[in-house]
């Protein structure tokens, strides 16, 4: 049974228990801080468990039963993905989900019914076993009375059988309750243990999890207190892939009809057959090619924080196993796409935002690719001077990760082939310290601007929050209150120091609603300080990041207070973006509401709620109403009203934003096409729409499931961009010899050439190295050395890729135990199965041979390959690298 066809099943039978069927929630949480990713199905129910109305968007009335198919990211054990048959980051859980309507006899009913019923799953039910927690009762009662036999009923303590784990005595606090695992025998060749050893070991291959029933019915209290709930709750979890290699009958579920056209698609990139769970590099790389497409495409971007930097860590650990097999451009852009083919069908996110995944996810593999070539070059230069049995320093290591961003088990896999160690202890050592390091150097990080410290309180207490005088002047006579420095308050800075000042007013905005914070200067009698940003903390206060050039800056002197004269390009970009706001509702619809934006002197972006993708002529109406309302030069006003008197007057509220009982209004004096602008804003903004000058859309795409993107620049940058633009179109004109207007033809042809061409490349090398094999001249003859046999093969002109085609039809028809086919300095080894069997391994003769013809190359198993080598040497060298 195909993974779809389960996945349907499911949804289809809950639905017919009265539930309601959702679509998966996005991966990103989105009302909930505590978590990076969604990591369960009922992770974005818990609202619906702790009593709020089950009330979904798009469906009338309450529902108290629901069902989904929630795609959960879990990163824990990353390096176990792909070493175990069980690790996945990113999986499908399958869910039945009951907010105090039935328990635990209707869940387990159906969940028999489910599994058994030849008209759903058909599973034979004498291969079906249960857990339950040890004193459930109720839940042995109902197994047994569906047909599972007591001894086929395994009881565990609260370790093993109870949400949250060890909740009795441990806590914490809240809803909990038992838990009941259903287990399905693959038989005996998965493994000749039975449910008795299960009940000892905890492990097992052939009997595998594929469901766990959860039923919270307790509410903890202190003193480890079980209070029942008054209305108790049910909350299912199936893994999915593991129902689909049940089914399937495969050993695990990289072989799923899901995993396998990823897996071939390794396969054609790389050369390298799949060998099953020895080939880890495949199995990385398609799991976490899965995961990067589906974070990427519910809006998560690469970074060095949070989410981000755990989407960047899979695909880097991904391209270093592509590396390790040869692969020295970027391919998991290419990978996407298969994921999207594969799953676009139920998470359609997947197709929608597939270019911006694959462009975010090319620039990051080029990025890293640079990155890992010249950390390679140092690590080889450190590498030259030890002999095997030698130990790489621990600092040596971890300068290549901090200075190079070159990673430790990419040092480690490199010194191993040339028999080198690598002191990990020192490596530790030295990150422990530059972590420290780090965190003394934290006192002027962003973060310190949210804090507060007695000094900030009673300031906020004695006068309120910081007057800001900014809106109308970019300069100010205004007097230092306080300099602090993390949370020592100080009386005066000398020169070098770096203070956050506050002042008793500012011109200086500090950051919020999309707008960035500003920068200046700070002039004294004897001395200037440089702003860096501005903040503020949760009391209004604002913090001017400052460093002290030169001079003392001290408590309570007057200072000269200037603005960077380029917040008024932010200004004409923060109106462009209310703008940008209006003009979209009235072209594309009312559903478009803000989710966020960046406001600077550089640019703007715009992010709001859109299904699909803008067409072009609908992103060129928007950019037009836009500089119609430049060209009519209306007056740009603001006025403080009560909140409630704003909406009312239909003034937009800004995404995020928290207002108090009296807001500002920005407002634009004039209509376009009976469309204004009006809405609720603390921001900076031009005094006349002309001062815009100009407004032109640069981008727009995809960044999160139902989240679109535009991004847009102003005045000067608009005008520059343009011509740019124009510049780089009548170059290529000139240099394709063709008019502007006809260059998307001509470039349309000049592509099918090209593809033409490479085709006919392709088949002209796969041809000649046919030809070199079968007419002789590459000299093939079997050898023999240590019991294995052996053939060396020289060709003429042939590429690394065609030289892996060539050792494989070397292999075959020679029926040689091992093969070693070289062309220019790249040489390539395949080894046979039977050879394998009896120790012998490319990989290991692959480094033999770089010690005797100074080369470098590498591989596992079957397959090694490399570069830079004499192949006579090489050659010459290969029966002694068989002793």
């Amino acid at each position: 049974m195909k993974t779809a066809e389960i996945r349907e099943k499911f949804l289809q039978f809950f639905e017919s228990k009265g539930h309601l069927r959702l679509p998966s929630f996005s991966v990103i949480p989105q009302d909930d801080p505590t978590l990076l990713f969604i990591n369960a199905g009922m992770t974005p129910l818990k609202p619906y468990f702790l009593g709020k109305k089950p009330v979904f968007p798009g469906h009338e009335g309450e529902w108290y039963r629901v069902t989904t198919c929630q795609k959960s990211v879990r990163t824990g054990d990353i390096e176990n993905v792909g070493r175990t048959n069980r690790h996945q980051t990113v999986f499908e859980m399958l869910g039945n989900f009951s907010f105090g309507d039935y328990f635990k006899k209707e869940a387990i009913e159906w969940a028999w019914e489910f599994l058994t019923d030849p008209k759903w799953l058909g599973l034979d039910p004498e291969r079906i076993y249960v857990t339950i927690y040890k004193d459930d009762d109720e839940a042995f009662e109902h197994w047994t009375r569906v047909g599972v036999p007591p001894e086929k009923i395994h009881r565990f303590d609260a370790d093993e059988n109870f949400w949250p784990q060890n909740a009795p005595t441990k806590g914490p606090n809240g809803p909990c309750g038992p838990c009941s695992e259903i287990y399905y025998d693959r038989g005996p060749a998965f493994g000749s243990d039975t449910w008795a050893d299960y009940y000892e070991t905890r492990e097992s291959n052939r009997f595998v999890e594929i469901w766990n029933l959860v039923f919270p019915q307790y509410d903890r209290k202190d003193g480890g207190i079980l209070e029942p709930l008054p209305k108790p709750n049910i909350d299912t979890g199936m893994g999915l892939a593991r129902v689909a290699m049940v089914l399937q009958g495969v050993t695990d579920f990289y072989e799923t009809d899901e995993f396998q056209p990823l897996i071939a698609k390794i396969v054609e990139l790389t050369g390298v057959s799949y060998e099953g769970p020895s080939s880890v590099a495949h199995r990385v790389i398609s799991e976490h090619a899965r995961a990067v497409a589906f974070i990427l495409a519910d809006g998560a971007h690469f970074s060095n924080t949070g989410r981000g930097y755990v989407v960047r860590r899979l695909l880097r650990r991904a391209v270093r196993f592509g590396y390790l097999l040869g692969l020295r451009e970027p391919f998991m852009y290419k990978l996407a796409e298969v994921v999207a083919e594969v799953m676009g069908g139920v998470y359609p996110e997947l197709k929608e935002n597939l270019e911006s995944v694959q462009k975010q996810i090319r620039i990051e593999e080029e990025q890293f690719l640079r990155t890992l070539e010249s950390g390679i070059k140092r690590l080889d230069s450190m590498l030259a001077g030890l002999q095997p049995g030698d130990t790489l320093a621990g600092r040596d290591a971890f300068t290549l990760y901090d200075t190079y961003g070159f990673p430790l088990d990419l040092t480690l896999e490199i010194a191993d082939e040339r028999g080198i160690k690598v002191d990990t202890e020192g490596y530790e050592k030295a990150l422990e310290e530059a972590q420290e390091l780090a965190r003394q150097r934290m006192a002027f990080d962003k973060e310190l601007f949210k804090k507060s410290n007695e000094a900030l309180a009673a300031l906020a207490a004695d006068y309120g929050s910081t007057n800001f005088v900014g809106y109308e002047n970019l300069e100010a006579q205004v007097r230092v209150k306080l300099l602090l420095v993390g949370e020592q308050t100080l009386q005066e800075a000398p020169a070098g120091s770096e203070v956050q000042v506050v002042l008793d007013k500012t011109p200086f905005y500090a950051e919020g609603g999309g707008q960035v914070g500003d920068a200046g200067i700070l002039e004294w009698e004897g001395g200037w300080a440089k702003v860096s940003t501005t903040q503020k903390n949760p009391d209004g206060i604002f913090l001017h990041l400052a460093r002290v050039e030169e001079g003392t800056l001290r408590a309570g002197t007057v200072v000269r207070a200037l603005v960077d004269p380029h917040r008024r390009d932010t200004e004409k970009n923060h109106t462009a973006t209310h703008l940008l706001h209006a003009a979209l509702r009235a072209v594309l619809g009312t559903h478009v509401q803000q989710k966020g934006s960046y406001v600077g002197p550089d640019r703007l972006r715009f992010d709001f709620s859109q299904f699909e993708p803008i067409a072009a002529k609908d992103l060129a109406r928007v950019e037009l109403l836009v500089n119609r309302w430049i060209q009519a030069d209306f007056p740009v006003s603001y006025t403080y009203k009560p909140l409630e008197e704003a909406r009312k007057e239909g003034a937009m509220a800004l995404f995020g934003e928290k207002y108090g009982d009296v807001v500002r209004v920005v407002s634009v004096e004039g209509a376009v096409d009976n469309v204004t602008s009006k809405e609720l804003c603390g921001g900076c903004h031009v005094r006349r729409t002309g001062e815009i000058g100009a407004f032109v859309i640069v981008a727009e795409e995809s960044v999160a499931a139902g989240v679109r993107r535009v991004e847009a620049l102003t005045g000067s940058g608009a005008v520059r961009y343009v011509r740019e633009m124009l510049d780089r179109v009548n170059g290529l004109s000139r240099e394709l010899g063709a008019a502007p207007e006809s260059l998307p033809e001509r470039v349309r042809k000049l592509q099918d050439e090209l593809k033409t061409r490479e085709k006919e490349v392709e088949k002209l090398k796969l041809e000649l190295a046919r030809a070199q094999l079968g007419g002789g001249s590459a000299g093939a003859r079997l050898q023999e050395a240590n019991g294995y046999t052996y053939l060396a093969v020289k060709l003429e002109g042939i590429e690394a890729g065609a030289l892996r085609g060539a050792a494989d039809e070397l292999l075959n028809k020679y029926k040689a135990d091992l093969v070693a086919v070289g062309s220019g300095q790249n040489l390539v080894i395949k080894v046979g199965k039977a050879a394998q069997s009896k120790g012998l391994d490319a990989g290991a003769v692959m480094k033999k041979l770089s010690e005797a013809a100074g080369g470098r190359g590498g591989g596992k198993g079957a397959l090694a390959q490399g570069g830079g080598f004499d192949l006579d040497k090489a050659f010459a060298a290969l029966e002694a690298a068989l002793r």
